[in-house]
């Protein structure tokens, strides 16, 4: 017969378990591995975003002076040299009373230093040449996404620590990193007790009842990162719960037990 067994309140519990936490260790995964893993390195921004100043809108570059004197009743006409779509660069420089067809995200073409949306202009073709017409002003950088504007070079954009979902994702892809370092999942074992425990398939006996915690600390395992070892569940016997305990502690980084953890006679788990 068991003696002396005496509960301790479940902060103090807790307390002497935090006294073992200590950082995992740092692997090395697949970005497409790394959705839910824990980053195990501040994700720093190794460029600024954009990189290049670009258009945020459909329209047309061109240069901002050349439409101080714009207006309804005196509109300025420019001769459209080009266009450039996302993902391309204007080679040509852009000069006085010349515009550039741009599409949204497109680089700013050389000479350009505003944006006018298309809604905003009239264009038309005479003689084998392209006009747009434009009927107000426009300042320098009008519409215009400059470069490091969303973020700057060297920016710490999530801490290490971080559990990974999809945005970390899309940041991590943004900024190059293929692969990620994160924490190593731990992995935690569970072992459970009870002679009135049930497999969850089997029927309902009188005095018995099936086994719910372990599904339910396996979910709680899995949904904070870490990998379930599951030992299965035991009569209240001493010796199978000792030797059972003893072989799990040596493959798994933490063991979990639930059952047997009263203070009643057949309660062996420590």
């Amino acid at each position: 017969m068991l003696e002396k067994r005496i509960p301790i309140p479940v902060a103090e519990a807790v307390a002497r378990v935090m006294k073992y936490a200590h950082q995992g260790e740092i692997e090395e995964v697949s970005l497409i591995e790394s959705y839910g893993r824990i980053l195990g390195e501040d994700v720093i921004a190794d460029h600024d975003v954009p990189h290049f100043d670009r258009s945020p809108y459909d329209g047309f570059a061109i240069r901002a002076e050349d439409t101080k004197e714009a207006s309804s009743s005196n509109p300025i006409l420019f001769e459209v040299i080009g266009e450039i779509g996302a993902g391309f660069v204007f080679t040509e420089e852009v000069k006085a009373f010349q515009a550039v067809r741009i599409m949204t995200g497109a680089a700013i073409p050389k000479g350009c230093n505003a944006v006018v949306m298309l809604e905003l202009t009239e264009g038309f073709e005479e003689k084998e040449k392209t006009y747009m017409k434009l009927k107000r002003s426009f300042a320098a950088g009008d519409n215009i996404s400059f470069k490091g504007e969303d973020v700057k070079q060297n920016t710490i954009l999530v801490k290490k620590g971080t559990v990974i979902n999809p945005g970390v994702v899309a940041l991590l892809s943004t900024f190059g990193y293929s692969n990620v370092h994160a924490v190593k999942q731990p992995v935690i074992g569970i072992v459970t007790t009870g002679s009135e425990l049930l497999e969850v398939h089997e029927q309902l006996k009188p005095g018995k009842i099936r086994n719910s915690n372990s599904y339910m600390i396996a979910a709680q395992i899995e949904r904070a990162g870490g990998v379930v070892q599951y030992y299965g569940q035991f009569a209240d016997d001493f010796e199978t719960c000792y030797n059972t305990v003893k072989k799990a502690i040596k493959e798994v980084d933490i063991l979990i037990t639930t059952g047997g953890v009263s203070v009643g006679d057949y309660d062996y788990l420590p």
